[in-house]
C-alpha cells in the first residue's frame, strides 16, 4: 500500500496547479477561494490541502491535463519504476522530433494550409501528452520516495 502525500508534495502539486492557472490572482478567479487560501496550499507548513473541488475547477481552468490529481491517481493506482523515466523522456522526445519534422515540411513552401494546421496541432497534443505521462510518472516516484534532501 502507498503511504500518503507528503505537506511537501502537496504544497508542490498546488504550486504546479497554481502556476498552470497563471499565477494566484489568475486561480482566485477560477474557482471559490480567494489567493489567500490558494497560498496556502502552497505552504508545506500550512495544514491545509487544496480540496477535490479547487483541484477539479483550477485543473479545468488551467486546461493542461490533470497536474495534481494526475500524480495523486498515478500514484495509487498505476505505480511507476524509476527505470521508466527514461523511456518515458525519449518518448516525449521522439513525440517533439516529430512535431519539429511536420513543422518544417509543412513550412517547405512558405504557406500553411488548414490540413497541415490541424495536423501540427495532433503532433503537439501528442507531445503534449507525451510530456504529461512523464510528469506523472516523476510525480509518483517523488511521491512514494520523499527525500529530506529534495527541495521543496
Amino acid at each position: 500500500m502507498n503511504k500518503k502525500l507528503s505537506p511537501r508534495e502537496h504544497a508542490r502539486l498546488a504550486r504546479e496547479l497554481i502556476e498552470a492557472c497563471g499565477g494566484l490572482e489568475e486561480a482566485a478567479s477560477a474557482c471559490r477561494v480567494k489567493k489567500s487560501a490558494l497560498s496556502g496550499y502552497q505552504t508545506a507548513h500550512d495544514p491545509s490541502t487544496m480540496p477535490a473541488d479547487i483541484i477539479d475547477a483550477l485543473e479545468e481552468y488551467a486546461q493542461q491535463g490533470p497536474i495534481y490529481s494526475g500524480a495523486i491517481a498515478e500514484r495509487r493506482m498505476f505505480p511507476v519504476p524509476a527505470g521508466n523515466l527514461a523511456d518515458l523522456a525519449c518518448e516525449l522526445s521522439e513525440q517533439t522530433l516529430e512535431a519539429q519534422a511536420l513543422i518544417r515540411r509543412a513550412l517547405s513552401d512558405g504557406q500553411l494550409t488548414p490540413r497541415e494546421i490541424d495536423a501540427i496541432a495532433a503532433a503537439e497534443r501528442d507531445a503534449e501528452a507525451a510530456l504529461d505521462r512523464l510528469k506523472a510518472a516523476r510525480r509518483a516516484i517523488d511521491a512514494a520516495s520523499p527525500s529530506p534532501l529534495r527541495a521543496a
